[in-house]
């Protein structure tokens, strides 16, 4: 046992240190994962908004024609 000893905290600590490094792997995964949904999130509600935009842009424009022939009517 005397033998063991010295060589009991080098080896806990090279033990310790391979599993906080492969422990680190799995949250540096899980990191990369979430990324990729919150990325692809975004791009949903980036496009959501150009969908908004460009009905937004109808409906002014339908708006304008209605005020326009409005105008056109009262000032006959």
């Amino acid at each position: 046992m005397e033998t063991l000893t010295p060589w009991l905290t080098p080896a806990l600590i090279v033990a310790l240190a391979a599993w906080l490094r492969s422990d680190i792997s799995a949250v540096n995964r899980r990191i990369d994962h979430l990324n990729g949904e919150i990325n692809k999130r975004f791009d949903q509600v980036s496009r959501e908004f150009g969908d908004l935009r460009e009905r937004m842009a109808r409906l002014e424009g339908a708006l304008e024609g209605f005020l326009a022939g409005r105008r056109d009517r009262d000032a006959a």
